[in-house]
Order: C-alpha cells, then sequence, then structure tokens
C-alpha cells in the first residue's frame, strides 16, 4: 500500500514538472489559430477532437476491465460455462478411446 502511494506521488510530482513545457506548446498553438480564419479554427478542433477520441477510448476501456475483473480469482474455477462443470487441469476436453487398440500398421525398427 505504501509502494502504491509513493509511486503515485512521484507520478503526480513528475506530471507537474512537465506542465510548463506542455503549456507552452499550447500557447503557441493558440496563436497559430487565432491568426486563422473560423473555418480553419474550426477544422483544428475537429482535428484535435479526432486525435483525442481514441485515447480516451482505449484508457476507458482499460479502466472499465480492470474495475469489472478487480476481485476476479487468482486460479481458474472450474466452472467454464463453456464446458460445464469439468475441471480442465484434470480431465481431457477431449475424450479418447487409449485403451482400444489401433488398426494402423506399426513401424518397423
Amino acid at each position: 500500500m505504501k509502494r502504491r502511494l509513493a509511486a503515485g506521488l512521484f507520478l503526480a510530482a513528475l506530471i507537474f514538472a512537465l506542465a510548463p513545457a506542455a503549456s507552452a506548446q499550447c500557447a503557441m498553438c493558440a496563436n497559430a489559430a487565432e491568426t486563422q480564419k473560423a473555418e480553419a479554427q474550426k477544422a483544428l478542433n475537429v482535428g484535435i477532437a479526432a486525435l483525442v477520441a481514441p485515447v480516451f477510448l482505449l484508457v476507458g476501456g482499460i479502466v472499465v476491465l480492470s474495475y469489472q475483473r478487480r476481485n476476479a480469482p487468482d486460479e481458474p474455477s472450474g466452472s467454464d460455462p463453456v464446458l460445464g462443470e469439468r475441471e480442465l487441469w484434470r480431465a481431457p476436453a477431449v475424450d479418447l478411446p487409449l485403451d482400444k487398440p489401433s488398426n494402423r500398421p506399426r513401424p518397423s525398427a
């Protein structure tokens, strides 16, 4: 628990340390966008939204998956809805007739 807190504080400090460099880029973009016509400004806003949307969708998907699996067991439970109550590590998925002799010719040594 203490390691997570320390890692979170370190990450927050790193983000705040890099914030001035990021804000300088935003100022340059804002100055460039202000000199454009209204149509170009609208196109720039649409382009920014198109670049940011996939990132938000990916991060949101990761958050949803981790929230759903937060209490998942470490070991398989053995109750797979596809295979029923069969325990995967003890019984094979396909029952092979191992006790019947084969009709195939055996290779000679």
